[in-house]
């Protein structure tokens, strides 16, 4: 009995040691297949029974931009600088392959297969499983169309024999979600390849599957700009929501004060900002051609027109936003444009006093009083004034104003006191000695011709 039982314990071993074995299989068979044509390393290769052409296509030479991170588009540097810069090799390889019309043979049967329907759109009729024996021939491309514009991957294609719209804008993934998919204009090339022409495909009455391409095309995929159209405005400063609002075609300009929750308590909407950021991009050709000119070289007239182009904010609105604000936008109310810029800047009811004054800065604001009394304010002033040299810059607008007894200053204007202008007074002498005597010559001239 006793001996029974050390036998059972010894099985019961042996089944719990044998258990912890892994089981080993019998190796995959192995197959030799061919790899020949346009691929980097040609040659015969050792795969597996259950291989398929994409693994020998790797193996003979990585297919560039189908697999790497070159770019998303097949064929799409062939012309781009950064492929000239990478090897020859590697250049070559990777923008010309003919991976649509692989030939695969089999016995005394040869089949093409398009490659990149298979890495496109997944079409495994296209990657077929080798056999022993096969022969896979890469060839060079020859023939090319073109997909540019809104899909996802834009750029040169193999052409084949009986290719459609449909079937470029599926290798291409197929429209972005900015595209116009109404209209297809296709730039068919004549026998010269030199000239062409438009052929404009209304996809609303037509279907890609019935379009037939043809080599060489160039198919252009244009964009909706009004798809989800992204006009508006930024608001900045002191108002209670500052931030981005997006604007349709009738958004007002009190409609935006309304989102943003008006001024805050610190709001100055006097001297706010209403402006179109494009318009202060363009160039202003005479503005420029100014900036590079001598001041002695410009006229009266140019030199003003300086000194205003550099005072005044470019592509400001002529708008009075009190009057926007107030009227509840009965009054000064227009239609916002893409790319407008309101800001609202801090209140501070002070008027600046510089130049010729005694004490030049800020002077607290007070309702209906006149340049004089800021002038008084800040001391008065000093013995270097110039005569009749005081000047009101109006906040909002940047003018200078000459002031007058009606004129009214508000928060933010400032009151200018040039200073005298030095002379030589030897040379102002001179000159005036000069001027007379020229005069007298005259007036001589003109007497002895009388008598």
């Amino acid at each position: 009995m006793k001996s029974k039982v050390i036998v059972i314990i010894f099985l019961c071993l042996s089944v719990f040691i044998f258990a912890q074995v892994p089981t080993t299989y019998a190796p995959t068979n192995l197959i030799s297949v061919n790899v020949t044509g346009f691929v980097q390393s040609p040659g015969t290769y050792q795969l597996s029974s259950i291989s398929r052409l994409s693994d020998a296509l790797k193996l003979a030479g990585n297919p560039g931009p189908l697999i790497t991170e070159k770019g998303p588009s097949y064929l799409q540097k062939i012309y781009s600088p950064e492929a000239k810069s990478t090897t020859y090799a590697d250049s070559l390889y990777s923008n010309f392959q003919a991976l649509r019309s692989v030939k695969l043979t089999r016995g005394k049967e040869t089949k093409t297969y398009d490659y990149m329907k298979f890495v496109r759109m997944g079409d495994l009729e296209q990657n077929p499983i080798l056999r022993d024996g096969d022969v896979i021939n890469v060839g060079a491309v020859h023939t090319t169309v073109t997909i540019v514009g809104e899909v996802y991957y834009p750029g040169e294609y193999e052409y084949i024999e009986g290719d459609r719209l449909s079937d470029l804008l599926n290798l291409a993934q197929g429209f972005t979600l900015s595209a116009d998919r109404s209209i297809v204009n296709i730039y068919r090339y004549k026998d010269n390849l030199k000239d062409f022409d438009l052929i404009t495909v209304d996809l609303r009455t037509s279907k890609p599957e019935d379009i037939i391409i043809h080599p060489y095309d160039r198919i252009a995929i244009n964009r909706d700009t009004e798809y989800r159209r992204g006009w508006n405005i930024i608001v900045e400063g002191n108002v209670k929501s500052p931030g981005k609002y997006y604007i349709g075609d009738n958004t007002t300009l009190y409609d935006i004060l309304l989102l943003c929750g008006g001024p805050n308590a610190r709001g100055d909407l006097r001297n706010a900002i209403y402006a179109n950021l494009p318009s202060t991009e363009k160039v202003d050709p005479e503005f420029e051609r100014l900036k590079n000119m001598d001041i002695t070289q410009m006229s009266i007239m140019e030199y003003h027109y300086l000194q205003n182009r550099l005072r005044q904010f470019p592509g400001r609105y002529s708008i009075d936003i009190m009057c926007t604000w107030e009227s509840k936008g009965s009054e000064c109310n227009p239609v916002l444009k893409d790319g407008d810029y309101l800001y609202v800047p801090l209140k501070m009811d002070m008027v600046t006093v510089t130049g010729q004054v005694v004490n030049p800065g800020l002077i607290p604001w007070v309702e209906g009083k006149t340049w004089e009394f800021y002038v008084k304010a800040a001391g008065g002033y000093t013995n270097n004034k110039s005569f009749n040299g005081v000047r009101i810059i109006d906040a909002q607008s940047g003018n200078w104003v000459r002031p007058s007894s009606k004129t009214v200053l508000y928060p933010g204007d400032t009151v200018f006191v040039a200073a005298k202008t030095e002379y030589d007074t030897w040379s102002r002498f001179k000159d005036i000695m000069l001027i007379t005597t020229q005069i007298m010559t005259i007036i001589l001239g003109i007497h002895t011709l009388a008598n």
